[in-house]
C-alpha cells in the first residue's frame, strides 16, 4: 500500500513541479535542426528515402514545439493540446519512416488514396466527372492505407527494443484524442460544471504544461533516432526526451484529482490520514496468527471503502469499483504477510536489516527511465489494429 501511495505522489509531483531546461532546450533545438537539414532534399523522387521523410518530420516537430510553447504561455489550452497531439503523431510517423524499409512507397500509396477526396470540388463544380478523376489519380499507383498511429509506435518499439513510443501514445495521444480532438462524450461533458450547470468554456482535463512536455519529449525522441542513424552522439537527446516524457500527466489523473480536490474537505483529509495511521498500526500490532484471514480482510475492506467514499467515488457502479477494492486489499494483505514472514526469519549475526520495499535503493521498478538506444531491427513489423 505504501508503495502505491508513494508511486502516485511521485508521479503527480513530477508532473506539476517546474522543470526548467532553457539551456538544454536551446542546445537540443540547434542540434536537431542541423540533423534535419544536413542534406538537401533529393531532386529525383526515386532517390527519396525514409530518412528524408524523418528529417522533414523533425523540422515539423521543431515548429510544433515552438507553437505549443507559445499556446501554453498565452493560456490557449485547447490549441496547446491539439498541437501536442499533432506533435506526437508527427514523431511516430518520423520514427516509423526511419525504421521501415518501404515507408516511402506506403506514404505515396496513402496519398493516392486520399487524392480523389481532395479533388471533390472539381466534380461538384461539374468541371470533371468523378470517374475521370479517379482514373487519373490511379495512374500514380495503387491506393492503400497507412498503419494506425499505435501500430506504427508498436513497430518502432519492436525494431528498436524501446518502450517510449508506446508509453507516450498510451499516456497522452489517445487521451488527447478522446478529450480534445473528437466530439466524444468525454469531450462534450467538459461543458458541464461540477454543479451541473452549462459553461461555454470547457473544463481543462490536462495539466497546464503537459502539452509542452509531450512535445519536448517527441523532439528529443526523434532527434535521438536521427542522431543514431548517422552515428552521432545521442545522449543529450535521450536525457532530454526521457526527462520530459516521465513528466507528462495523463488527463484522467488530472481530472480525478481536480474532482477529489473539490469534494475533499480539510476535515475529511485529516480523518483519512488518521484512518490510514490506524490501519498501519493495526497491521503492525496484529500478527497473522492472531487474526484470521476473514477478520483482516473485513477490516481492510471497510477501511478502503470508507476512504473511497471520502474521496468522492460514490457515483461509480459497484461492479466497477469492486475489482479495485479487491486488488488493493489483496495486495495489502500479501505485503503484510511477507513483512511478518521476514520478521520471523532468524537473522545471522552481523547481517544488516533490509530497508522497507518503498525505500530500497535498488528496487527494479524504481528505475523508470527507458533507454532510447537505437538497435538494429530484430523482428519484422506487425500490423496493428
Amino acid at each position: 500500500m505504501n508503495h502505491i501511495v508513494l508511486t502516485l505522489v511521485r508521479i503527480v509531483l513530477r508532473g506539476v513541479l517546474p522543470y526548467p531546461d532553457l539551456a538544454r532546450r536551446v542546445q537540443v533545438r540547434r542540434r536537431a535542426r542541423v540533423l534535419a537539414t544536413r542534406e538537401p532534399w533529393p531532386r529525383d523522387d526515386a532517390a527519396v528515402t525514409g530518412e528524408d521523410y524523418a528529417r522533414l518530420a523533425m523540422l515539423r516537430l521543431l515548429a510544433l514545439q515552438r507553437d505549443t510553447r507559445r499556446a501554453v504561455q498565452l493560456r490557449q489550452r485547447e490549441a496547446a493540446a491539439l498541437l501536442a497531439r499533432t506533435a506526437m503523431e508527427t514523431c511516430v510517423v518520423g520514427l516509423w519512416c526511419l525504421h521501415t524499409p518501404d515507408a516511402v512507397h506506403k506514404l505515396r500509396q496513402a496519398e493516392v488514396r486520399v487524392a480523389p477526396a481532395l479533388l471533390t470540388f472539381m466534380w461538384h463544380a461539374e468541371f470533371l466527372p468523378e470517374l475521370v478523376i479517379r482514373e487519373a489519380v490511379r495512374a500514380f499507383g495503387e491506393p492503400s492505407n497507412l498503419p494506425g498511429v499505435r501500430s506504427m509506435a508498436a513497430q518502432v518499439d519492436s525494431r528498436t527494443g524501446g518502450t517510449l513510443a508506446i508509453h507516450l501514445y498510451d499516456m497522452a495521444y489517445r487521451p488527447a484524442s478522446q478529450y480534445f480532438t473528437h466530439a466524444s462524450s468525454s469531450a462534450l461533458l467538459r461543458h458541464v460544471t461540477a454543479t451541473n450547470r452549462y459553461s461555454t468554456k470547457p473544463a481543462n482535463p490536462w495539466a497546464r504544461r503537459a502539452p509542452v512536455r509531450l512535445t519536448d519529449a517527441c523532439v528529443g525522441l526523434l532527434a535521438g533516432a536521427l542522431a543514431n542513424q548517422v552515428a552521432e552522439p545521442s545522449d543529450l537527446f535521450a536525457r532530454y526526451s526521457e526527462g520530459h516524457a516521465w513528466r507528462v500527466l495523463p488527463p484522467l489523473l488530472v481530472t480525478s484529482g481536480k474532482g477529489m480536490a473539490r469534494k475533499l474537505r480539510p476535515a475529511d483529509l485529516v480523518a483519512t490520514l488518521r484512518q490510514a495511521a490506524q490501519m498501519r498500526a493495526y497491521l503492525t500490532r496484529v500478527a497473522p496468527p492472531d487474526a484470521g484471514p476473514d477478520d483482516r480482510e473485513t477490516y481492510l475492506r471497510a477501511m478502503v471503502e470508507a476512504l473511497l467514499t471520502r474521496l468522492g467515488f460514490t457515483d461509480i457502479p459497484e461492479d466497477a469499483i469492486r475489482p479495485i477494492i479487491d486488488h488493493l486489499v489483496g495486495q495489502t494483505l500479501r505485503e503484510w504477510n511477507d513483512e511478518h514472514a521476514r520478521r520471523r526469519e532468524p537473522t545471522r549475526p552481523g547481517t544488516p536489516t533490509p530497508p522497507p520495499d518503498d525505500q530500497h535503493p535498488h528496487r527494479p521498478d524504481s528505475k523508470r527511465r527507458t533507454r532510447m538506444s537505437e538497435a538494429r531491427p530484430t523482428s519484422e513489423p506487425t500490423r496493428g489494429d
